[in-house]
């Protein structure tokens, strides 16, 4: 049952993040701003603490996958990336160990380390060519702060996701 929800939340994340482009890049002053949440990333992440690190894992290799598939432009850079970052999750919180600040700290620290990293395999490619600072103080900050925004949400919908598990479990 709890997979089977965890399923759902995660085509929904994915739906979400993808129908969220539609809306970026913004005009700030004449500059484009690019706001990019990753909702589904961060809900994986969540997952490694809720869920437990074989679920999370199993919905990494799944999602990553399906995003690499969908997106097309690179094949393996989502599901090594969401794998990569699934393992550093368990082993930062063996020391934090469900700390809500630390853990928001660490979920919003992980996006923007994804970014760096989804920014520097596509410029080794020269798929992009706009410079560091420019990635970093137009795309990559204003990400963190959009996610930092859905972050709540994204928690609550974690801790959920588990109490399904062991309500499930009680029953049978």
């Amino acid at each position: 049952m709890q997979m089977i929800v965890i399923f759902i939340a995660g085509i929904v994340l994915m739906y979400l993040d993808m129908s969220f482009t539609g809306f970026s890049p913004v005009m700030m002053c004449g500059v484009e701003v690019y706001f990019v949440p990753k909702l589904l990333f961060m809900y994986i992440l969540l997952l490694t603490i809720y869920a437990g690190p074989r679920i999370s894992m199993f919905f990494a290799v799944l999602f990553g996958i399906m995003l690499d598939v969908y997106i097309g432009s690179l094949y393996g850079i989502h599901i090594f990336g969401f794998i990569a970052f699934v393992i550093f999750m368990q082993t930062a919180f063996r020391v934090f160990y469900r700390d809500f600040v630390a853990m928001a700290f660490v979920v919003l620290l992980n996006t923007f380390l994804f970014d760096l990293y989804q920014y520097a395999v596509y410029s080794v490619l020269d798929l992009i060519s706009m410079p560091i600072f420019d990635y970093v103080a137009l795309r990559a900050v204003p990400s963190v702060m959009i996610n930092a925004l859905f972050f709540v949400v994204l928690y609550v919908l974690a801790v959920q996701t588990a109490k399904v598990r062991k309500e499930f479990r009680r029953t049978n």
